[in-house]
C-alpha cells in the first residue's frame, strides 16, 4: 500500500489544474465502445462494485458543474449521467459487456462481500473526510473530478476499507478515488470543441469542495449500464 505521501505524489503528478488536449482531433480510448454505442447512448454494461453514495447537495453541486461542461461543449460528450448515479467507487469488482460472462463471477463476489461486513461494522467513525482536487481527463475515456483524504488519519481510514475488498477482486491498478462526470463522445471531437472544454473545466477548477464520505452510505452494487446502477447491499454500520 501506498503510503499518503506516495499517494499525494501519484495523483499530483496527472490531476492538473489546466487541462490539455493537444491539438489535434481527440480520438478517445476505445474502450469506450464497450459503454458507449455508435448513437452515443449508453450501451448495456454488466457487473459490480463497492461505492459510497453521495450527499444530495453534493451530487446537486456536480449536476452544475455537468451543466457548465454540457453547455460549453456538448459535442465532446456522449448521453448524460444522470446526477443520482454519481458516487465514490471504493473498489471496483467485475465487468463485462456481455451478462453470460460476468454472471458466475458477481455471484462469488456477492458471497464474498457478504464476508467482509462484519469487519466494516467495526470501523470506529462513519465519516471519511475528503476534499476536491482537480477535473482531469481519465484514461481518454472520461472527464472526473479527483479526490483526495484531508490527511494521514482519514487516508488510513480509507485504504482500511479498500484492502478489504482486494481480497475479494484484487486490482492490477493503484485506487485513484474520483467521481466521474461525464463520458466522452465515441468518435471524439475536433480542436475547436476542445478548446471549449478546456476553457470550461479550468474555470471550474478554481473551485474547492470538501465531501464526507459516509461508511453508513456504503453499498454493493450492481450495474446494466453506466447509467444503472442497482442497490444490492448496505455495507454500512447501520446495520449494527
Amino acid at each position: 500500500m501506498e503510503t499518503y505521501q506516495e499517494f499525494l505524489d501519484r495523483i499530483n503528478s496527472f490531476e492538473k489544474r489546466e487541462i490539455n488536449y493537444g491539438n489535434k482531433l481527440f480520438k478517445g480510448n476505445p474502450s469506450i465502445s464497450q459503454k458507449v454505442g455508435k448513437d452515443n447512448v449508453f450501451r448495456n454494461f454488466y457487473g459490480d462494485t463497492i461505492v459510497f453514495a453521495l450527499d444530495d447537495i453534493v451530487k446537486e453541486k456536480l449536476a452544475e458543474y455537468v451543466e457548465l461542461l454540457y453547455q460549453s461543449a456538448p459535442e465532446c460528450f456522449c448521453e448524460r449521467l444522470v446526477p443520482h448515479t454519481f458516487h465514490v467507487t471504493l473498489h471496483d469488482l467485475s465487468n463485462a459487456p456481455v451478462l453470460r460472462d460476468v454472471a458466475e463471477e458477481l455471484f462469488e463476489n456477492e458471497l464474498k462481500v457478504i464476508e467482509k461486513m462484519g469487519e466494516i461494522q467495526k470501523q470506529e467513525k462513519e465519516i471519511i473526510k475528503m476534499k476536491s482536487k482537480y477535473i482531469f481527463n481519465m484514461v481518454d475515456t472520461s472527464l472526473v473530478l479527483g479526490l483526495y483524504p484531508v490527511d494521514e488519519s482519514e487516508y488510513r481510514r480509507l485504504m482500511d476499507l479498500y484492502s478489504l475488498f482486494d481480497t475479494v477482486k484484487k486490482l492490477s491498478y493503484p485506487f485513484t478515488p474520483h467521481i466521474t462526470l461525464a463520458y466522452y463522445n465515441i468518435d471524439g471531437f475536433d480542436l475547436q470543441a476542445a478548446r471549449s472544454l478546456e476553457d470550461a473545466v479550468n474555470k471550474l477548477n478554481k473551485n474547492e469542495i470538501e465531501i464526507e464520505l459516509n461508511v453508513n452510505h456504503l453499498y454493493y452494487q450492481k450495474f446494466k449500464s453506466m447509467n444503472d446502477y442497482i442497490d444490492i447491499i448496505n455495507l454500512g454500520m447501520t446495520n449494527k
